[in-house]
């Protein structure tokens, strides 16, 4: 166990290439070992089959004996239902006659017991083979097609056994011996040294293998993890802050090439928030800023006594601090709505919203608010109900026709109208009549901060913090609706939100 958690260990420390290339290398070993092993083990199975049965046909033609001259030659019955003698010297010189003189196959006549009855005496002859009695009691039991064994010599041979019959009559069995059996055995000499030659030439194709695919794998895997150290590569310069940086993205289609697609939309997406981070402090300093300023000018006044003694103009400073004041306080509750909304901690006090009530009120703030511009309010009968907090739509339509107030001159219009659209959803929209958007610019409307126009102060009448299309945008889609904005540039612009209705 310990040496495994080494080599795992040793392993993880390795580069992805060369882990790659170990384990299928390992695999691949693995794979034509087990291979060469079983093409060995077969051919070997197959050779000895083939000369077993050779030795059993040749056994088959000794094992039941004639007399002489077709005659019976012994008389029954032996004593004990034993083979005599005389008789296993005849079958051992009629199947030294069915063998020839082929001097590697030993002939003998062998007991159940495993001991030599009789054996061949000829001197040029092969050793024989003694079996113990399990291995002939197994023999016996499974009846194998042949049985491997060692003889005196230590060399490897293949034995067969078959059992001794006595013809009486012509195509008449009389007597099985079952305690005798005709022993055949040659060694396998010719058949190890092919089946050494097959496992030479085993070897020397798996090394020849392993080497052609050391060849090839290697650059392979080098070029398929080519885009991986190209990432290692870009993303150690994006750590340091180059957010252009972009990976090569592969033509291919798998894994890797997908990866760097995804690795190139993740870096495009973190450049892009990372720059309306920037924007976003930039802003936000630049819209207290322009208030403190104000409130430090005018707190340097007074305690200077500039306005020597004058109540009216002590006054005035004061109204304009509060102001300044005032619009902080819009400023700090915009950007904690707004945070609230990216977090999703904005709970809506789900109810049924008359329609009509709500944009009346929305039409009432709007003619304290117009400078002259007309309001128009246009609500279809019978009266739609909307599904949502009362208090976060009064914000919504509020920041849309404050918006629209800003850009419409006087004499303008700016219209609110409300109808269902279909079963389950209900349309608002705001009109207007004002100066209208460009067209390059109407992507980027709800964008925090973003003005149409950046040349306008902050501090003008026409000028805002830039938040209330954002805020808007965020308040609908909490509800599960969706705002959409259309402007002609001199014409006006049409803000529609879909809402779903109170069922």
């Amino acid at each position: 166990m310990e040496h495994l958690r080494w080599f795992y260990g040793w392993m993880e420390r390795l580069p992805i290439r060369w882990r790659l290339a170990l384990v299928s290398f390992g695999l691949l070993v693995g794979l034509l070992a087990a291979l060469g092993i079983l093409i060995s083990a077969t051919e070997d199975d197959a050779l000895l089959a083939s000369q077993a049965s050779v030795l059993t046909s040749q056994a088959s033609l000794v094992s039941t004996l004639e007399g002489a001259n077709g005659s019976d030659t012994f008389a029954f019955p032996f004593p004990g239902n034993k083979l005599p003698q005389d008789l296993a010297t005849n079958v051992l010189l009629t199947a030294r006659k069915v063998v020839g003189i082929n001097k590697n196959i030993g002939v003998s006549i062998v007991s159940v017991d495993g001991s030599v009855i009789v054996a061949n005496d000829e001197k040029t002859g092969s050793p024989v083979v003694v079996l113990e009695r399990a291995r002939v009691q197994q023999w016996f039991a499974m009846h194998p097609p042949y049985i491997l064994a060692n003889d005196s010599q230590g060399l490897r041979e293949l034995v067969i056994l078959h059992p001794i019959q006595e013809e009486i009559g012509k195509g008449k069995v009389g007597q099985q011996y079952a305690d005798a059996f005709l022993q055949l055995n040659t060694p396998t000499t010719s058949i190890d040294q092919s089946v050494e030659t097959i496992r030479l030439i085993l070897v020397l194709g798996i090394v020849g293998a392993l080497g052609v695919a050391a060849a090839l794998t290697l650059p392979l895997i080098k070029g398929a993890l080519r885009p991986l150290v190209e990432m290692e590569r870009v993303s150690s310069h994006i750590a340091d802050g180059a957010l252009s940086l972009r990976l090569k993205e592969p033509e291919t289609r798998d894994e890797v090439g997908q990866l760097a697609r995804s690795f190139n939309s993740m870096v495009a997406r973190l450049e892009a928030a990372f720059t309306r981070q920037k924007q976003f402090v930039s802003d936000v300093s630049h819209e207290l800023r322009t208030p403190l300023t104000a409130l430090g000018g005018s707190l340097e006044m007074l305690l200077l006594e500039a306005n020597n003694g004058d109540l009216e103009a002590s006054r005035r400073l004061m109204r304009g601090m509060y102001a300044e004041v005032e619009r902080m306080q819009r400023l700090v509750a915009d950007l904690l709505v707004l945070t609230r909304l990216d977090e999703g901690q904005v709970k809506l006090r789900e109810e049924k919203v008359d329609l009509g009530s709500l944009v009346g009120e929305i039409c009432e703030q709007a003619q304290q608010l117009s400078r002259g511009q007309e309001i128009l309010c246009d609500i279809a009968s019978p009266c739609p109900t909307v599904h949502g907090d009362t208090d976060q739509l009064r914000r919504m339509l509020l920041n849309i026709v404050e918006n629209a107030l800003k850009f419409t001159p006087v004499p303008g219009r700016v219209e609110l109208k409300g109808y269902r659209a279909g079963e389950d959803g209900i349309t608002v929209e705001v009109c207007d009549t004002g100066v209208g958007i460009p067209e390059e610019a109407l992507p980027h409307v709800f964008d925090r901060f973003y003005r149409v126009d950046p040349s306008r102060t902050r501090s003008s009448s026409q000028g805002g913090s830039g938040l209330g299309l954002s805020i808007a945008q965020g308040l609908v889609n909490a509800h599960g609706g969706t705002i959409s904005i259309s402007s002609t540039p001199g014409e006006g612009t049409r803000v529609m939100i879909r809402l779903p209705a109170a069922r």
